[in-house]
């Protein structure tokens, strides 16, 4: 996978873990590459000041950027200067992967507990419990509720996705440093 490539899941992971806004003032400060004030991103990103600054806050609380602050010397308040966590940043994804793993895993693990049913007008699928409880007739539109065939397909996927994850994670493990 190309370095562009990379760059643009990073960008998605971002988007997805906390908002369009915030992949905004993430690619502001990848692309510059250096620190940038909140003001300089404010004017780089075309967000207003408090979007900006609240995204800042939850980059950093999820580990993708870092700041430091220094008093302005002529104007004496502080300005803080935000840059990309560099350092910090392969050890937040491989923790957002093992996240994702760990839910990958229940949800394997319910999938193989559980029989379930689908109405085959709109999907929904009931568990065999609830089924029985509407006597396997759908409570939305009174179709009979049928065997999930897709089930084995759905345990087979979710076991693929669950060792590409592990695969990855073990990779990383050898190569980033804890």
């Amino acid at each position: 996978m190309s370095d562009a490539q990379e760059v643009q899941k990073l960008y998605l992971l971002v988007e997805r873990l906390i908002d369009r806004d915030a992949m905004k003032v993430f690619k502001v400060l990848y692309e510059e590459g250096e620190e940038l004030s909140e003001y300089d991103i404010i004017e780089k990103s075309e967000l207003r000041g408090s979007v900006v600054r609240r995204v800042l806050n939850l980059l950093a609380e999820k580990g993708f950027v870092i700041y430091r602050k220094q008093r302005h010397p002529e104007k004496g308040r502080i300005i803080f200067y935000w840059r990309i966590n560099y350092e910090g940043l392969p050890s937040v994804i491989v923790s957002r992967k093992r996240a994702t793993l760990e839910k990958l895993r229940t949800l394997l693990a319910s999938e193989e507990e559980t029989q379930y049913f689908v109405c085959p007008l709109d999907g929904t699928r009931y568990t065999f419990d609830e089924a029985l409880e509407y006597e396997f007739t759908c409570p939305r539109c009174g179709s009979p509720l049928q065997p999930d065939e897709d089930r084995e397909l759905r345990i087979e996927l979710l076991r693929q996705y669950i060792s590409i994850l592990e695969a990855d994670i073990g990779a990383r493990r050898r190569t980033v440093p804890r």
